[in-house]
Parts: structure tokens; C-alpha cells; sequence
């Protein structure tokens, strides 16, 4: 069975170049955002089944615990008067005038008020409220130490303060394309930031950056924010150098700010 073509490289293949290494990049890149987007949803449909779980073992208990409550008030009357009713007619057999008797610890236990199970709903939530309050509130800092880090594909990493520089001038990385710039902010900057900044990625449109402005010239000069879910935003701007053919993005700086 003959294979399905390949889509046509939209790049200019070098002298003795067979494979563009372009394209292979930016396919690691999908396969890579796949992956965590099926980890994520592994991950929210195993804590979903979790507190399912949870919440009907806490039932299950309760309906035990209901169970082996005595009987009501009325019930116990009930029974009662039905012993009391074939006494008295045993009695008229027998001529004889019978006299009712009812057992004190029935009646003590029959107006004795029940305890009432506590609320097992309402001691999970509060719990898991407060876990997401604590998830909310948490600061977004950089996860890389101060200095130079090596992140993954061969991009490294510089902090400063609150201030992260990530350079990738590399002959493949480097480029004056938005959408080729726009993806290896997504694939970096989860690594400095941690899932506040994937989860800001996620709900970014893709093709943001390049509607934003133009990549070499705007965007390097005023930048561009990333929303964050608190309010606040990640700033990114790219860095430039000259290249044979104009001017090159080879790194960009990002800060969280307000």
C-alpha cells in the first residue's frame, strides 16, 4: 500500500538537502503539544473520577449508618397497640380482664430524639474549594533558577531577577516568521513558567502573535502580553540581531507583570 505524500515543504531546501529539518521542527513541536493536551485531560478525568469515588463511599456509609438507627416513635406505638389488641382478646376468651404493659426502654428509646449523620457533601467541598483557592492564588514566578539553564531543543535560558531570557540563535530557530516565532514561545515558555503560562498558551488563539503586529520591527519595540488567569499577564518581547538579509528574532525576554 503506497504511503499518504507529504505535505508540500513550504521552505527552500539547501544544496544536497534532502529532508527539511524546518518542517521535521515544527512537527516535534505538534506532537509535543498533543501529548500534554492528552496528559492534561488524563490527568482532569482521573481527579473527576477520584471525587466521584469519593462522594459514594461517603454515601454508602451514611445509608449504613441509617440503617441501624431504632425505630421511630410511631412505629413503636404501632407495635405496641397490636400486642396490646391480641392480649385483650386472648383475655376475653379466658373471662379474665387483662392488664397493658409497655417496656420502658422501648418508650424511653422511642422519645429518645435520633442523632442526625453529619453531611458528608458538604465536608468534601470546602476541602476541594479550598485547594482551587490556594491553585488561584499562587504567584507566577520563573521555575529556572538565576543564571543560564539549558531547556529542551537546544534553547537556553537566562534569568535575571524577575526577567527571563530565552535565546535560540541556532540556524533552524532563528526567523522572521510570526507563526515560527509564536511556536517556540509555545514550546519555552511552559518550560519557565510551569502550567500557569501552558494554560495561558492554550487559551490564546493560535496566530495571536503575528495579528499583534509586526514581528521584526513592532512587536521587538512595544511587545506583546499573554493574559494570565489572575489578571495578570506575561510581557514577551522579541530580540533581534543583523542577519545577511535584514534583521533576524533570535531571543525574546518575558516578565510577569500586571
Amino acid at each position: 500500500m503506497a504511503s499518504p505524500s507529504a505535505p508540500p515543504c513550504p521552505h527552500e531546501l539547501r544544496p544536497g538537502t534532502a529532508v527539511c529539518l524546518r518542517c521535521q521542527h515544527a512537527e516535534r513541536a505538534m506532537q509535543r503539544a498533543r501529548q500534554r493536551k492528552m496528559i492534561a485531560r488524563g490527568a482532569a478525568a482521573t481527579m473527576l473520577l477520584a471525587v466521584i469515588a469519593a462522594v459514594g463511599i461517603a454515601g454508602a456509609s451514611a445509608l449504613r449508618a441509617r440503617g441501624g438507627e431504632l425505630p421511630a416513635r410511631g412505629d413503636v406505638l404501632r407495635t405496641t397497640t397490636t400486642g396490646l389488641d391480641t392480649s385483650t382478646s386472648s383475655a376475653a376468651d379466658d373471662s379474665t380482664e387483662a392488664t397493658p404493659t409497655i417496656r420502658p426502654d422501648l418508650a424511653e428509646s422511642a422519645q429518645r430524639p435520633q442523632p442526625t449523620p453529619p453531611p458528608v457533601v458538604a465536608s468534601i467541598t470546602p476541602r476541594l474549594a479550598s485547594a482551587a483557592t490556594v491553585a488561584t492564588s499562587r504567584d507566577v514566578a520563573p521555575l529556572v533558577p538565576v543564571g543560564r539553564s539549558a531547556l529542551r531543543d537546544t534553547m537556553v535560558a537566562d534569568r535575571a531577577g524577575d526577567t527571563v531570557r530565552v535565546s535560540f540563535d541556532l540556524m533552524f530557530s532563528r526567523t522572521r516568521r510570526p507563526d515560527k516565532f509564536e511556536a517556540i514561545v509555545r514550546s519555552t515558555l511552559p518550560q519557565v513558567y510551569g502550567a500557569p503560562a501552558d494554560s495561558a498558551l492554550r487559551a490564546l488563539p493560535v496566530g495571536a502573535v503575528a495579528r499583534a503586529g509586526d514581528l521584526v520591527t513592532t512587536l521587538s519595540e512595544r511587545g506583546f502580553r499573554i493574559p494570565l488567569t489572575d489578571g495578570r499577564s506575561i510581557a514577551v518581547w522579541p530580540e533581534t540581531r543583523v542577519g545577511r538579509d535584514g534583521p533576524l528574532v533570535v531571543a525574546y525576554r518575558a516578565v510577569v507583570s500586571r
